[in-house]
């Protein structure tokens, strides 16, 4: 990239990738027509090459144009996470924890342990949401949120991950099945299975046991998180294997619960930025979240 390519054209470039017109473009970015095709063009002459052609009275993207977003998006995408994170740094807390956790701990963990937080601190307001485990680690990093809960979290640089729990997996079965107690991993090929993805943490860290366990089993279903395979199950539509979060929310009138043999762990763990120091408040948060887990798992066979 020429080192006359100023950020200013990479915007251009990329508002017209994605509306196809320099009209839209301009109007996206705030300024007027001519000053998007002025930018556009000096960005033209200065990498010596054309961006676009007209087809149809839109803008179509040439070879080089299109090889020039793959990596145009990324520096512009870093830059968005820049700009969030010195936004989120000049507003603080203000009295309101943010928190974002893997699905299936919003179900009963987080819940739980905000009704105890407020007991204590009722003054203190949340911010909850749910996110997949990659968005999670972004968010955190970039201080959308205060607090994040992950299963599994991986070693970070820019993260801390303090382990406040050990889990178990269990198995959930149709109401009205009569699965062993325990059951072992190779009881479930009796079943039709409902599998969750490995692609997170839960279904890397279940997977990694079949393997070990030398068990090998073909979803019918495969799922993005827990809750929709314990929604399937109460269904009658399979068995499935849950974390005890997932497992301690379910209907008892609609599955049956076992535990497994041999039991199967996972970890799960706070997060914050190494580059904020923890608040206060999001410290008596986790100690909270510690009590609600012991809380869960004592309930649990």
């Amino acid at each position: 990239m020429e080192a006359g390519l100023h950020l200013r054209h990479l915007e251009v470039f990329h508002a017209v990738m994605l509306t196809g017109t320099i009209t839209a473009a301009a109007r996206l970015l705030n300024i007027s027509q001519p000053a998007a095709t002025r930018l556009l063009l000096r960005a033209e002459d200065q990498l010596g090459y054309k961006l676009f052609d007209r087809v149809r009275g839109r803008l179509a993207p040439t070879r080089e144009g299109r090889i020039l977003h793959a990596e145009s998006d990324a520096v512009l995408g870093g830059l968005e996470n820049l700009r969030k994170l010195a936004r989120n740094l000049g507003a603080g807390a203000g009295g309101r924890l943010r928190v974002a956790a893997a699905p299936a701990l919003c179900l009963a963990l987080v819940p739980d342990a905000i009704l105890r937080f407020r007991a204590r601190h009722p003054a203190v307001g949340f911010t909850v949401e749910t996110r997949q485990y990659a968005d999670l680690v972004r968010a955190v990093l970039t201080q959308e949120v205060d607090v994040g809960l992950a299963f599994d979290a991986q070693p970070h640089p820019g993260l801390d991950a303090t382990p406040i729990a050990t889990g178990r997996f269990y198995g959930v079965f149709p109401s009205g099945s009569t699965p062993p107690t325990p059951i072992a991993l190779a009881g479930f090929a009796a079943y039709p299975f409902v599998g969750l993805r490995s692609d997170d943490p839960l279904g890397a860290a279940f997977t990694a046991a079949l393997s070990l366990a030398d068990v090998a089993l073909d979803p019918i279903v495969e799922v993005g998180t827990n809750q929709i395979a314990l929604s399937l199950v109460a269904r009658g539509l399979g068995a499935a294997i849950v974390d005890q979060y997932t497992a301690a929310a379910r209907d008892p009138a609609r599955s049956v619960l076992r535990p497994l043999d041999p039991p199967i762990g996972f970890r799960v763990h706070a997060l914050r930025a190494k580059s904020a120091p923890a608040s206060v408040p999001s410290r008596r948060f986790v100690a909270a979240l510690v009590q609600a887990e012991r809380a869960i798992a004592a309930g649990l066979p």
